[in-house]
């Protein structure tokens, strides 16, 4: 069976619907033609200089993201610029580029849900308002099975991340419970606020800064920078394992990829 851009637009919409995404954020078909044929896919946190020589090497029709490949307005597409040479490239080699941004974030499965599930949180609800009649919304809580010390909080986190380093705020023999997840930049004093009105004893996030730890200590709450590559990038297994229950994808290469400036993708091969 073959299959269009169109198709697996649709299909990856069913999982993470555009209606979630916030406001702000752009997302969808970010470069492509709907009515192209579609054979070979690549999957990615980001689109870089490196997934698109990828892409043209494995001669792949399109790139699934999960940050946006265009985020703010642009004027021109020309060569004098990274996001205009690298459109020039992927339309050159007629290569799509679909992203789901926070759509991705917020969807049942998606992100925080994936985070939470590597953790083990039991009894999960929103951190934040739903954004629509889905019931989902930005941001998980849940609890642990037991209590831990934040410092073991902490070692679990590595474990989920695979990163040796981590930079965090608050007691190390403090005992945590309740856990609130906010993947991407949700290291922000709102989401703190949230989080400890929801009873948290500590949260996971990133891109925290020397302020944003002093707010964090403020609600009294423990926080953890799982970073933004690591906390996200968890996901694209996911995505994987969805489209090929969905579209009869063979994985081609199981083992992820991990580039020096951290990119993570797979290589699917559509069965015809």
């Amino acid at each position: 069976m073959s299959y269009k851009v169109e198709d697996i637009v649709r299909f990856t919409e069913e999982f993470a619907p555009m209606e979630l995404a916030e406001d702000w954020d752009n997302v969808g078909l970010m470069t492509g033609i709907y009515e192209n044929k579609v054979e070979r896919i690549l999957a990615a946190l980001d689109i870089s200089d490196d997934v698109i020589d990828e892409a043209i090497e494995k001669k792949c029709d399109m790139i699934i993201t999960h940050h946006p490949m265009i985020f703010k307005s642009i004027k021109n597409v020309n060569s004098g610029s990274i996001i205009g040479r690298r459109l020039i490239k992927l339309i050159k080699n007629d290569i799509a580029v679909y992203s789901a941004h926070t759509n991705l974030d917020i969807a049942r499965g998606g992100t925080n849900d994936t985070f939470a599930e590597l953790l083990g949180l039991k009894n999960r609800v929103n951190l934040c308002e739903s954004v629509n009649e889905s019931g989902e919304g930005l941001g998980k809580v849940g609890d642990m099975d037991k209590e831990i010390t934040f410092a073991e909080l902490i070692n679990k986190v590595k474990d989920i991340t695979k990163l040796d380093k981590l930079a965090v705020s608050g007691d190390l023999n403090r005992t945590v419970k309740r856990i609130g997840i906010g993947t991407g930049s949700c290291c922000k004093y709102e989401y703190f606020k949230r989080a400890k009105d929801k009873g948290c004893d500590a949260y996971i996030s990133s891109d925290m800064g020397y302020h944003d730890a002093q707010s964090a200590m403020a609600v009294g709450l423990c926080v953890i920078d799982a970073t933004h590559y690591a906390s996200e990038v968890l996901v694209i297994p996911v995505i994987c394992k969805y489209l090929f229950c969905r579209i009869y994808i063979k994985i081609f290469s199981l083992k992820p990829q991990m580039r020096i400036y951290g990119i993570f993708h797979f290589f699917f091969d559509i069965l015809q």
